[in-house]
This record gives structure tokens, sequence and C-alpha cells, in this order.
């Protein structure tokens, strides 16, 4: 035993000698801030994560949606967003949107979507995209892939899929946006979409004023759409930035923050329904689809005609 502690001693008293020696090779004393600070400037180009942190975005919303035959919608909202990188796999990222609220003063109102994306901030995004739309009792969902370029103060934004559900066609759905910076806090886009009721044209914006001390993050946005079917639909509001990110400007909230939120556009495709004469069978991706939303001539088409409800 006295032979095992003194063996053991000498091994802790080499071991602690060799820590002294070496300690300056891992003891930095500069401060952690500026530690990181060095750290990041060190890193090697292209070698940024998808999400720079646990970022969180909450919009508070108000618009319009016209429904034709019976005028114009409102759809007042409340959304929120978390994204967050893939533990161990740092190029990939994953963002969950939930919003809620009242349309028409009279329906519920509601959506999620969920990104799941590859991304260097550097460069673009690709990944696969899920949502859901619901406006009661009306909804629809849409899945496929959506991609983005980033091209100094231009970016490329398209989401390609298919909508589906109880109470729509089963068919192709697309929004494209070419988004400019004019600074790094003012973007503006023109874009186009695909839903329900046709091809739609979309021009947006959004601000976020710099300095504004514990609010920083702060943003005011709006979109405005038009298209097919005598469609169109307008909204606005404000929302809020934050996390554990690092970045300070609107360009790079988007580019290494979070993707962009579909929400209330893809409520676009529900906004419009009505009363089929014969119901359609139930399917393994379908309940039985006594009700339809889409352009007025396809719902006129199965329907009696005029019967458009919302």
């Amino acid at each position: 035993m006295k032979r095992f502690i003194a063996t053991l001693v000498a091994i802790t008293g080499l071991a602690f000698a060799n820590l002294q020696a070496n300690a300056a090779d891992f003891l930095d004393p500069t401060p952690i801030a500026q530690q990181e600070t060095q750290e990041q400037d060190s890193a090697p180009a292209g070698k940024e994560p998808a999400v720079d942190g646990i970022n969180f975005k909450l919009s508070l919303l108000s618009g319009v949606f016209q429904r034709n035959v019976l005028g114009d919608a409102t759809n007042h909202m409340f959304v929120g967003s978390v994204s967050a990188p893939i533990p161990y796999l740092e190029s990939f990222g994953v963002q969950l949107d939930v919003g809620t609220g009242i349309y028409d003063d009279s329906f519920t109102s509601a959506a999620a979507g969920l990104h799941i994306f590859w991304r260097d901030p550097n460069v673009g995004l690709f990944g696969i995209y899920g949502d859901w739309g619901y406006v009661n009792p009306e909804h629809a969902g849409r899945t496929g892939f959506e991609a983005a370029l980033y091209l100094d103060r231009y970016s490329i934004d398209v989401f390609v899929g298919k909508q589906y559900g109880q109470h729509v066609y089963t068919e192709v759905v697309d929004e494209v946006d070419l988004s400019y910076y004019f600074t790094d806090n003012l973007r503006g886009s023109v874009g186009h979409r695909l839903t329900s009721r046709g091809h739609v044209a979309n021009v947006a914006f959004e601000y976020m004023p710099e300095n504004y001390g514990a609010l920083n993050g702060l943003s005011y946005f709006g979109e405005l759409e038009g298209g097919e079917d005598n469609y169109y639909a307008a909204w606005g509001g404000i929302r809020y930035s934050f996390g554990t990110g690092n970045w300070k400007t609107l360009i790079d909230r988007d580019r290494r923050g979070d993707p962009p939120v579909r929400i209330p556009r893809n409520m676009a495709s529900v906004t419009q329904c009505g009363d089929r004469d014969v119901t359609l069978s139930k399917t393994w991706w379908r309940a039985p689809m006594s009700n339809l939303c889409a352009s007025e001539d396809e719902i006129n088409a199965v329907s009696t005609p005029g019967i458009v409800k919302k």
C-alpha cells in the first residue's frame, strides 16, 4: 500500500508540474467577451453556423383578404417563431412558426410552419418546409422545398411544393421573392405566389430602426398582393426579434438568424370557400370533401352558383 501511495503521489506531482508548464497554452487571461470576438475574427470563411444562436421573433399583424362576392375580411394575428442550430450539425438549423388570430371578427384563424434547412450565411439556404393554415372550419397544408441565394445586397427566396387537405384540390403552390437591402436595415421585395385562387403578385418591405436601445430588434413590415380571381390582400405590423444570436442588423438577422416566416401567406388558399353539391369520397390523405376552397369559377363548377361563403 505504501508503494502504491508513493507511486500515486509521484504521478500526481509530475502531472501538476506538466500542468504548470503548459498553463499558458490553455489558460488565456484575455476576458471571455474578447476571446469570443477573437475566435469569431479568426474563424475560417464559410464556416459560420446555419443559425447563430437561439433566436425568437414575435409579430403582431393586421390586414384584409378579399373574398370576392362577400367583400373584404379582416385578419388580426399574433405570430411567434423560434429558430436554433441542430446540435452536432452546425450547418443545419430548424425553425418553428405558430400563429393565431381572428378572421372577419367571427372566425378563428391559425397557422403553423416548420423549416429544416442547411445554410451557409455567405451563400444561401436549402431545406424542407411544411405548413398548415386554418380559417374555421376550413384548412389546408403545404409541403415542399425552400431555397435562398444571397448575392451581396440581393436575396432570392423560393418555396415550391404541393398543397393538400380536406378543403382544397391537391396542386402545386409556390412563393418566389427577389429582395434588395437598400440599407442594412431596410429590405424591399417583389414576388410571385401560386395559390388555390391562381397567380398572385406581391410587394413587401421590412424596416428595422437603429439605436432603439432596449428595443433593438424592433421592426415594421408590410405586404400587398393581388392577382387572378379578383384576389387581393394586404397586411402590416410590428415585429420584435431577440435571442442569443450575434446579428446586429436586418440583413444579418435574415441570413444568420432565422428564415422568412410564411404566415399569414399560407392562409391565402382558404380565404374563399363554398359547399359542394356532391361530396368527394374519402381518400388515404383526405377526409370526405363536402366543402371546397378555390377560385370562384372552380367552386361554382361543383356547387350552386353564388354560394361562396368565405
